[in-house]
């Protein structure tokens, strides 16, 4: 089981909580057409986060003047954010031999020339500054790629990062093509991205005006480790591994023993490698996904068309098949062709359907077939044997009969089958196609048939139409308007000299090829290999025919095709299915009749191929995680006869007067900045920088000592234009101040065991631990009430006693599950730091040894308080928080403690956070001084008042090991039992 532990990782920090220059700039937008889904927005952030903790957090913090092995020390400390996970699929890049004929790994051989190897091995921590985005075909992921470029610009400009080269490295000019295209787009936005060959790199470049950035390209498959015409030595351009490298369809290249991808990270040793792909496989690059949006996550959330197998075999297209008679061979090729033909007719049917009873011309797209063959120009290849039955079947030599008999077994295969994903997919019955869409189909009448797919009202003869691209040749029905199939492989000569001698041919008389005017094209059958399938942007296919496609060899071609085949839109723009979308009444009207353009149907040659179908699909469904169920809210204690309120903090936006803290800079950047102002005219502020003229006096004010700066000899800028806009966005905030307490809201404040996730292989198991321990041991205060309840006769005897007595705790795997005395939800899950297959439970050491502490503690003495709760919290998804200057990094923010305990005796309520770690004494001193700028004043703890209660709120890191400066060792405790006192009662 291999699991994207990054993205784990990633999910611990909270982006809300990042610091400004950590945050993409503008994340929502990417070009004027165009908006970022909201989960290209969260790869994103997720990628953010990644970053922050290797390039931006703690010791990890980058310095323009840092020696080389200060990266080392923090790819080690990056890879220990993994606990050692089993990085088993790289073992290719530790072993110096091959175990199996003795010889030198190559791969190891090419790493060890820049990476020190340790033995026999070159360990993993080297390799780890790596990030992975395993999203969709059709998901956007270039629009993810190109934000993330103009991210890391912004993250160099700002001093954050190395300020490395980037560059973008594609298996093909057709998606280098497409990576430009869609950089063309995003630099209207404002940020010029200007694409250089890598074999220009060395050469100088003239600067561009404005915000620019020169990112290098070049074709992934042709890094290699000579120079020749078409191939380029990774040696003369791998600059010392400083480079940010973009790797888009990471999964190229048999990586298994594919040296490119030492060459790729080599390139990238020193600066940052960033995968995508629609198909992850290796471990080394599911373990460092940040982003998993495959194609399960795609269809499950409505961006892309069901899928449905169809459970028939294409038996008759298997080279090895045997029949008693050559005849009933070419009649079954003829029937399962027609199922894959009536499917497609009737969808077609469906769209005009949908159109007219809406109105709207432009909604969906018009249907298309591919079929995708295995061979193309071998003797008796599989796109002959599929043309032929096609052309049989346009020029009639199929009689009624046989479309029937089609028909009827497509018709009972629809009626039972279900679709793959989809929101209802893992239940027992399944997502079924709607019995009215199966029952439609036979109504298709071999006129239908011909009519939608064929473009014609009658049989006749197929002429060949060539276009001005040898690659593709177009079928049309003599005397029909339009083609209605096009073939696209490698080289259409020998097709036509051999092949399809003798047929009528005719001449196009568009200049454009065919598949290049497709989206708007009524051709309704495309056919050809996989060489042409990769880069190709459509709405249209519906059904997809693999003739003699299967084995492990075609598992990523299969997943990657499906993947193709899934885009959607219902409307212009609007990638998402009709259900999912806000769109117009009288196209919402027609929700019953859209399932089959909304559906992509598969038929394959045979069983085999159809299970690599699934076990393709299935390879990505498998390691995924699911949330769950059964934690609730527990019992609060009584206090005066009532539940006992649980009160927070809250707080109030502070004013410029009251609330703004000082700006660090050294007194040697505070200087240069006041020479840069007075060098620059208040009208270039405005024109340049939009400034108003309230900005302009602020900046002035700074610069000239009397506003408010303050002087850290540290505290160095380099660069003023960044300083400015620090500056500028430092004077738009405040410092938020105390604003009493407040009422705990259920549904906002403490959420985080609502997101309890496991890998989906344990949830029904960890489920019945769950629900077994808390319906285990009641509390006393529960025993009692059950008591009541029974003498009164309102349960029965066995009720109580099942009730009353019972688990306390259940283990699975090395998690414990257990009722933890007086903890604001049931059960708690405890484990180890190692436990990659679950989210959000407790497992860092210190808060599983603090709790460990706390209850031995709460055995052997009981609070001397009236009533008592306490819960976990999660910076992640919880609400409860201190709010703080951090003048180390000149940011407002929020500091949220791992526990919050509330207790109450008489009129005092006493709030107190602690946090068992509290070793960062810097980062602990900020905190502290949060804390006391809110809840103390002039050296006492104040108090707040919320109905009848008086409150005090406290703040304690528990860490026995710590030593502390004199000032803060009030807040450092080493014993559970100073949560409890309260020194002033």
């Amino acid at each position: 089981m291999t699991l994207p532990l990054l993205e784990q990782i990633a999910q611990s920090l909270n982006y809300g909580e990042l610091l400004e220059v950590w945050r993409v700039p503008d994340i929502e937008n990417f070009s004027v057409e165009k908006t970022l889904y909201d989960y290209q927005r969260d790869a994103l952030e997720k990628a953010a986060r990644a970053l922050y903790l290797y390039y931006g957090k703690d010791n990890n913090d980058w310095q323009a003047d840092e020696a080389a092995t200060v990266n080392e020390d923090r790819k080690r400390h990056f890879y220990g954010l993994y606990h050692h996970a089993d990085f088993a699929a790289v073992k290719k890049y530790e072993t110096r031999a091959d175990k199996n004929n003795g010889r030198q790994n190559p791969v190891f051989r090419i790493l060890a020339e820049y990476i020190r190897p340790f033995g026999e091995e070159i360990p993993y921590y080297n390799l780890v500054n790596r990030i992975c985005f395993w999203m969709a075909t059709g998901s956007g992921k270039t629009l993810v790629m190109v934000k993330l470029i103009a991210y890391l610009h912004a993250l160099i400009k700002h001093g954050e990062i190395p300020p490395h080269n980037i560059l973008i490295l594609a298996p093909g000019d057709h998606l280098l093509g497409q990576i430009r295209r869609t950089v063309a787009e995003f630099n209207r936005t404002g940020l010029h991205i200007d694409l250089v060959p890598l074999r220009d790199s060395h050469r100088p470049r003239q600067g561009r005006l404005g915000d620019a950035l020169t990112v290098y390209y070049h074709r992934s498959d042709n890094i290699a480790d000579v120079q020749k015409e078409a191939l380029t030595d990774y040696r003369t351009y791998e600059n010392e591994g400083r480079w940010y490298v973009l790797l888009d369809e990471a999964h190229k290249g048999g990586k298994e023993d594919s040296k490119r991808q030492a060459y790729y990270a080599v390139m990238a040793r020193a600066g940052f490698l960033f995968n995508f792909s629609a198909t992850f496989t290796d471990n080394e690059d599911v373990v460092t996904t940040v982003k998993k949006y495959n194609l399960e996550e795609f269809i499950k959330n409505g961006h892309g068309k069901n899928i449905y197998v169809n459970e028939g075999e294409y038996t008759a297209f298997q080279k090895n098949h045997k029949a008693n008679d050559g005849d009933i061979s070419r009649e079954e090729r003829r029937e399962i062709v027609l199922q894959s033909l009536i499917t497609l007719a009737f969808i077609c049917g469906r769209v005009e359907e949908i159109r007219a009873k809406s109105g709207i011309a432009d909604c969906y797209h018009t249907p298309l077939m591919l079929t995708l063959v295995n061979s193309v120009n071998t003797v008796e290849n599989d796109l002959q044997a599929f043309f032929q039955t096609l052309r049989e079947i346009a020029t009639g030599e199929v009689d009624e009969e046989l479309f029937r008999q089609a028909r009827n077994k497509l018709h009972r295969d629809l009626k039972n089958g279900r679709f793959m994903f989809g929101e209802n997919s893992n239940k027992k019955n399944g997502n079924k196609i709607s019995a009215d869409d199966a029952a439609a189909v036979q109504n298709i009448t071999l006129a239908d048939l011909r009519k939608a797919v064929f473009i014609s009202d009658r049989q006749g003869a197929i002429q060949l139409v060539r276009s001005t691209d040898k690659r593709e040749l177009a079928l049309q029905i003599k005397n029909a308007d339009a083609p209605f199939a096009l073939i696209r492989i490698g080289d259409t000569s020998r097709w036509r000299n051999d092949i399809l001698a003798g047929y009528e041919e005719t001449t196009a008389l568009q200049e454009t090829a065919f598949f290049d005017a497709l989206e708007k094209s009524p051709i309704k059958i495309l056919m050809g290999s996989r060489s042409f399938f990769e880069s190709w942007d459509s709405n249209r296919p519906n059904v997809i025919n693999f003739i003699n496609i299967g084995g492990l060899d075609a598992k990523k071609f299969v997943v990657q095709s499906v993947g193709r085949g899934v885009r959607i839109a219902p409307l212009p723009g609007k990638r998402r299915r009709l259900a999912r979308l806000s769109s117009p009444e009288q196209l919402h009207a027609c929700l019953d009749m859209t399932q089959p353009p909304e559906t992509l149907f598969l038929f394959a040659t045979n069983q085999k191929a159809i299970k690599t179908v699934l076990e393709g699909l299935e390879a990505e469904k498998s390691a995924r995680f699911e949330p769950l169920a059964g934690f609730e809210i527990a019992a609060r204690p009584k206090n005066n006869g009532e539940d006992m309120p649980l009160l927070i903090p809250q707080y109030r936006d502070g004013t410029a007067q009251h609330g703004r803290a000082p700006f660090a800079m050294s007194k040697a950047t505070r200087q240069r900045l006041a020479g840069w102002l007075d060098n620059t005219s208040d009208a270039v502020f405005a024109v340049r920088d939009g400034l108003a003229a309230a900005q302009i006096d602020e900046l002035r004010t700074a610069a000239s000592g009397t506003g408010a700066i303050a002087i850290t000899p540290e505290k160095n800028y380099a660069m003023l234009a960044f300083l400015q806009q620090r500056l500028l966005s430092h004077f738009s905030q405040t410092a938020q101040q105390s604003d009493g307490v407040r009422q705990l809201d259920e549904q906002e404040d403490i959420v985080h065991f609502r997101h309890v996730r496991s890998h989906s292989d344990y949830v029904h198991e960890l489920e019945e631990k769950i629900q077994q321990v808390k319906a285990g041991r009641a509390s006393d205060e529960e025993i009692a009430a059950l008591a009541d309840k029974l003498t009164q006769g309102e349960i029965t005897r066995e009720a109580f006693d099942t009730k009353s007595s019972g688990k306390e705790q259940e283990t699975f795997k090395d998690l414990t599950i257990k009722k933890i005395l007086n903890h604001y939800y049931l059960p708690v899950v405890l484990g180890r730091e190692t436990a990659s297959y679950i989210q959000h439970i407790i497992k860092i050491n210190s808060e599983v040894e603090f709790l460990n502490r706390l209850a031995s503690w709460l055995g052997e003495h009981k609070p001397d308080w009236d009533s008592w709760m306490f819960s976990k919290l999660d910076e992640a998804r919880d609400e409860v928080y201190i709010p703080y200057y951090d003048s180390d990094k000149n940011d407002y923010r929020r500091f949220l403690p791992d526990f919050v305990f509330w207790m109450v005796k008489g009129r005092h309520y006493r709030i107190v956070f602690v946090d068992p770690k509290g070793g960062a004494y810097t980062s602990a001193y900020h905190k502290i001084d949060g804390y006391k700028r809110l809840f103390v004043e002039n050296g006492n703890v104040r108090h707040f008042t919320h109905g009848r209660h008086r409150i005090s709120v406290h703040l304690f890191y528990y860490n026995a090991s710590s030593d502390p400066s004199e000032a803060y060792k009030p807040f450092w405790i080493t014993d559970p039992a100073a949560i409890f006192t309260d020194p002033a009662h």
